[in-house]
């Protein structure tokens, strides 16, 4: 496991190497015609963030990025899988007019330190982020042909209760 903090989008996520998180449920969904989530990750933040630095001057950002790099290092980023549900989501995704319908299995996870990472960030940027949905993307279906990857942002709680989760029981 690894941070991966793309400065440019401001996107910071904990990178999964040869996660292996859901194979039971591999064989239903591939029935079903989704594919495995190949570059398995965490979001820890992502679309919020890119407000707060909206206007802000370069020399300020590129400290501010800093002290974000060296907040991340004080954290172990441990996790813990729980239950895992199937989501689905009608809408327009990244920066395509086409219209199309997503479905995702997703599995939650426990992050202790997220909260805390959250509240140390928001006094260092003087803001108001909220927390991050914590998840796993794992097996991933899209309508659009040639797609490689069908993901559904969830960035938060009622984010996901809007895609109407059903929990698999196996």
């Amino acid at each position: 496991m690894e941070i991966e903090f793309i400065e440019n989008s401001l996107y910071i996520g904990l990178k999964l190497e040869n996660d292996n998180t859901g194979s039971f449920i591999e064989n239903i969904a591939v029935r079903e015609g989704f594919k495995r989530q190949k570059e398995r990750h965490i979001t820890i933040l992502y679309y919020p963030i890119q407000k707060v630095f909206e206007n802000v001057p370069d020399e300020i950002r590129e400290k501010r990025i800093e002290e974000i790099n060296d907040l991340l290092k004080t954290f172990e980023w441990k996790f813990k899988p729980t239950d895992i549900y199937k989501i689905e989501r009608k809408g327009y995704f990244s920066d395509s007019d086409i219209l199309e319908h997503r479905e995702s299995y997703i599995n939650l996870v426990e992050m202790p330190d997220i909260e805390v990472f959250y509240n140390k960030l928001n006094l260092l940027l003087k803001s108001n982020l909220p927390i991050q949905f914590t998840h796993i993307t794992l097996f991933t279906k899209g309508e659009r042909v040639g797609a490689s990857f069908y993901g559904i942002p969830v960035p938060s709680v009622e984010e996901f209760n809007n895609f109407n989760p059903r929990k698999i029981r196996v």
